[in-house]
C-alpha cells in the first residue's frame, strides 16, 4: 500500500501478462501479513464483486493465525487451507459465468453496485459525471468503473449512448430492479396434492406461514439474499429445490462431494432461513426451499415523470432528456 498500511492494490504486470491483487495487514498488526492474488491481465478483482475476495483474505488469515496448537494440528490446518485455496479457485471460476439473476444480486451485494443504481434511479449522465458524483457520495477514489458498469450493461439494466454535442458517452437506466423473498410456487402447489406426504406438507406449510406472516423486506436481509444468490454452490441448491423437497441422504450432490461439504453449504442456508430441515414420523431428514429468492426485473416508469419534471426545472440538457425517452420507449416495446 505504500506506507505499511494496511489495504488492497491491484499491480499490473505487463511482461508477465497478470494483474495481481494484493490484500496487506499492515505493519502495525501483530504479524504482517500479505495475501496475493494472481489473476490474468484482463481480470480485476471487483469482477468477481465487492465483498468476495475480502471474504477469503479474511477466511485466510484466520488460518494463518491459527499458530496456538501442536505439530500434528498445524499440518491439518495446513490441509485445510490448501482445500479452502483450491475451492476458492474453482468459485472464481465459476463467478465468470453467473446467470443474469445471479448478476443482478452481485450489483446489490456491492457497495458501489447498490449507489450506481440508486443515481442512475435520479437521473441519466456522462460516465465522467457518474464517477465524480459515485465518489462524492462514497467519499473515496474509484478506480475502474467501467467493470462494475458491465454487470450493469449485460443484464440490460443500463444502456450505453452518444448524445449530440457531448464527449463522453452516457448511461441510461432503461430497467430497475429489487430483490425478495417469495413463497416457492411449485412447493406450494404440491402441497395442495399432499406432497411429498400429508405430514411433511402440513409442517411445511405452517413454517411457511410463520414466516411469511412476519416478513418484511430490509436492506440486511437483501444482502443475505444476495450473497446467497451469488455464491454457486448455494445457488444450485436454491434452483433445485425449487422444483421439489429431497431426504437429505438423497439430496443430489457433484462429483466427488462429501456429506461434510453438502453440510458446510446447508447449514449457513438454513441460518438464512432460506432452506428448512423437517423430519418425518420415521425420523427422517428432508431438506425444503423455505423462501425462494427473487431478483425481479420491472420497468422504472417513474423516470418518464422525473425526466420530464427534470426538464421543466432546466435540471436536465434537453437532448438527454429526449435521448432517454426515445430509450426508454424502445425498451417498453421489447
Amino acid at each position: 500500500t505504500g506506507a505499511g498500511e494496511a489495504g488492497n492494490v491491484v499491480v499490473r504486470l505487463e511482461k508477465a501478462r497478470a494483474n495481481v491483487s494484493s490484500y496487506f495487514t499492515g505493519m502495525e498488526s501483530d504479524t504482517p501479513v500479505m495475501i496475493n492474488l494472481l489473476l490474468e491481465l484482463g481480470e480485476e478483482p471487483e469482477m468477481f464483486g465487492e465483498t468476495v475476495i475480502h471474504e477469503m483474505n479474511d477466511t485466510i488469515l484466520k488460518f494463518i493465525k491459527q499458530t496456538d496448537m501442536d505439530v500434528s494440528k498445524k499440518f491439518e490446518n495446513i490441509e485445510e487451507l490448501y482445500k479452502y485455496l483450491k475451492n476458492s479457485l474453482i468459485l472464481l471460476e465459476r463467478l465468470e459465468n453467473l446467470s443474469k439473476e445471479q448478476k443482478l444480486a452481485q450489483i446489490y451485494s456491492g457497495e458501489k453496485g447498490r449507489k450506481i443504481l440508486e443515481i442512475l434511479q435520479d437521473k441519466a449522465m456522462s460516465r465522467k459525471e457518474l464517477q465524480a458524483v459515485l465518489e462524492e457520495k462514497l467519499n473515496k477514489i474509484i478506480s475502474n468503473i467501467e467493470i462494475t458498469l458491465d454487470s450493469f450493461i449485460k443484464t440490460g439494466l443500463v444502456k450505453q449512448d452518444w448524445v449530440e454535442g457531448d464527449t463522453d458517452i452516457s448511461l441510461f437506466l432503461l430497467s430497475d430492479f429489487t430483490l425478495f423473498r417469495t413463497p416457492v410456487v411449485k412447493l406450494i402447489e404440491n402441497t395442495k396434492t399432499h406432497l411429498p406426504t400429508p405430514e411433511l406438507a402440513t409442517k411445511y406449510l405452517k413454517e411457511v406461514n410463520d414466516y411469511f406472516s412476519k416478513y418484511k423486506p430490509t436492506l440486511e436481509d437483501n444482502l443475505i439474499i444476495a450473497q446467497n444468490m451469488l455464491n454457486p454452490d448455494k445457488y444450485d441448491y436454491i434452483s433445485l429445490l425449487r422444483e421439489r423437497a429431497y431426504p437429505l441422504n438423497k439430496l443430489p450432490k457433484g462429483p466427488g462431494e462429501s456429506l461434510e461439504q453438502i453440510g458446510n453449504i446447508l447449514k449457513p442456508m438454513e441460518k438464512d432461513q432460506i432452506i428448512k430441515f423437517i423430519k418425518d414420523s420415521k425420523d427422517t431428514v428432508w431438506v425444503f426451499l423455505l423462501t425462494d429468492v427473487i431478483a425481479h426485473t420491472f420497468y422504472p416508469e417513474y423516470l418518464i415523470e422525473k425526466i420530464r419534471k427534470d426538464r421543466m426545472e432546466g435540471k436536465l440538457k434537453k437532448e438527454v432528456a429526449i435521448k432517454h425517452l426515445e430509450l426508454l420507449e424502445e425498451a417498453y416495446k421489447k
